[in-house]
């Protein structure tokens, strides 16, 4: 689908590549006409991620440690708890000077905050909160879909107050169809409503996305809505993909957090993704990038000043009908909504860390060059997110009632994002050699030259120390090792991390620049459905919910 662009769009849209490959080729130019700066350049680049490392790390560790505390909570309980809401308050002040574990009293203390700031006057009856879910399928294996739907019916949140959809696609063919209509025998009479929606193929300014479908199928909703009375305002849409699993406390948790948010309607809820379904079961090299994706996530989570929706989440229907649904007509959906929303309130607007899982698939293709495909279109359709740049500054600019340093910040973090993506590890891996290689004998017998390889080798050693704190987040994650493999598979979940240089770089850099240079040269793409293969059926009693 190309759209037409007026010039300021396309300039927007050229920005990133030409940022990318300016870096890229004045990198070889200025390490042979002043190789001198570029040395300095190295060293102020290697101890800027050296910090960057060791600040991901302390993010890391504690959003995990969130996690974990989370997940101890009685949410249901809090739930019944939060209409007497003094006599809570009193509560949880008696339980902060009782508890002696350290965090779990820090987390009284932030909830005690929490409530604080609210009006006492405000409804926190959670009965009245309905839980709209919506899960797209498109040519998914039966079993995907059924685990993630046992994954609802399953968690401890009454049934009555969930409607759920599915919503298929009718280019997904007849066996999309087919699978549906089996769940729909099989769950219908599961929740408070099952609604199947079939998204219709070719309608009129839609592109082949996901977020073509999702919009249908909660248009469809919203008719049910409607025809039921149940007042927007009251209904939390979780857009799921089709291999989503949800923990046990997911929809108590959610409740809990949308009644107690500040601004319930301008928030989005975003749980931790962890893709572990499948884990076991994939190559080394995927399931680097798998645990990655989701360590990024966990450290994004403990910055919530830099939180934007990501995969699945969850926000207010009465906001997502107001900003009119997710968009039709391009790829990144998850992302843009969050920014539709900023822009309809004017800044005003925030993403949320939820803290709990939410489980998806590692990319796991039916061969082994298949998988490596997959999972670089997938991330190529991640860094497809860099459309954000050109869909956003225009609105900056015309917005007039944003406030002038949220402009700058947030647009900012977008372009440092992006631009980083592409460029960081291909620069760490060959910018070190460069003025070496083409400096010549004018830099080579320079005292510069002759410490630069040590300056660098210091900084990026201990900077992959911290590797080591990954590494134990990632065996303490992991979900239960199936009986079908022997102890060697746990050793190689450690010796994995071997592939981190090529996995940024192959998986990293390159797929960021392929986007980039797409969106520059106006070859707009379309999305991209990662094949969603099992080598097993998933037990949705056997997930790893958020292991302490």
């Amino acid at each position: 689908m190309k759209p037409s662009k007026d010039r300021l769009t396309r300039f927007f849209e050229i920005f990133p590549g030409l940022l990318t490959w300016g870096t890229l080729i004045l990198a070889p130019v200025f390490s042979y006409l002043h190789p001198a700066w570029v040395a300095v350049y190295i060293i102020l680049f290697d101890l800027y991620w050296f910090l960057k490392a060791a600040n991901v790390a302390i993010h890391l560790m504690h959003s995990y440690s969130n996690l974990k505390v989370h997940s101890k909570i009685d949410w249901n309980d809090w739930l019944a708890r939060l209409p007497d809401l003094e006599r809570f308050k009193f509560d949880l002040a008696g339980h902060i000077f009782a508890t002696k574990n350290r965090k779990l009293r820090s987390f009284y203390k932030d909830q005690l905050m929490r409530l604080k700031r609210l009006k006492a006057d405000r409804n926190f009856d959670a009965s009245r909160i309905y839980h709209l879910i919506i899960l797209p399928t498109y040519q998914e294996d039966l079993s995907v879909l059924e685990s993630s739907i046992l994954s609802y019916a399953t968690s401890k949140y009454p049934l009555d107050k969930m409607i759920f959809v599915l919503a298929a696609e009718e280019r997904g063919g007849k066996r999309t169809i087919e699978n549906a209509q089996i769940l729909f025998e099989k769950y219908g009479k599961t929740f408070y409503k099952f609604l199947l929606v079939i998204h219709p193929d070719g309608l009129e300014g839609e592109a082949k996305v996901k977020g073509a479908n999702i919009s249908y199928a909660a248009e469809e909703a919203k008719k049910f809505l409607d025809e039921k009375l149940i007042p927007y305002e009251d209904v939390i849409v979780s857009a799921f993909d089709s291999d989503t699993i949800v923990a046990p406390n997911y929809f108590a948790h959610l409740t809990y957090d949308f009644l107690t948010a500040q601004k319930p309607l301008q928030t989005s809820y975003q749980p931790m993704p962890m893709f572990l379904n499948n884990i076991w079961d994939t190559p080394a090299i995927a399931r680097v990038i798998a645990v990655s994706s989701s360590f990024w996530q966990l450290v994004e989570a403990s910055r919530p000043d830099r939180l934007i929706t990501f995969s699945s989440h969850s926000m207010s229907f009465k906001t997502l009908v107001d900003v009119g649904f997710w968009r039709r007509d391009i790829i990144p959906d998850d992302s843009h909504i969050f920014w539709q929303c900023f822009v309809h309130f004017n800044g005003n607007y925030r993403a949320e860390p939820l803290f709990t899982t939410v489980y998806m698939d590692a990319v796991l293709g039916e061969t082994y060059w298949g998988t490596l495909v997959a999972q670089y279109k997938q991330k190529r359709r991640w860094a497809w997110g860099v459309l954000e740049i050109s869909m956003l500054f225009p609105e900056f600019l015309r917005n007039k009632k944003i406030p002038l340093w949220k402009k700058l910040v947030y647009g900012e973090r977008l372009v440092e994002g992006h631009y980083f993506w592409a460029t960081a590890s291909v620069l760490i891996a060959i910018l070190g050699w460069l003025p070496l290689i083409l400096g010549g004998d004018r830099f080579g017998a320079t005292v510069l030259a002759q410490n630069l390889p040590f300056i660098t080798r210091v900084i990026m050693t201990v900077a992959t120390l911290f590797l080591i704190f990954s590494m134990y987040v990632n065996m303490v994650i992991l979900p239960p090792r199936p009986s079908k493999y022997s102890k060697w598979k746990t050793l190689s979940m450690l010796l994995q991390w071997l592939f981190t240089p090529i996995v940024s770089s192959v998986f990293g850099s390159f797929p960021a620049i392929d986007a980039q240079t797409r969106l520059m040269l106006g070859k707009y793409m379309e999305f991209f459905v990662t094949p969603k293969h099992r080598k097993s059926k998933v037990e949705v009693s056997e997930i790893n919910y958020a292991r302490s």
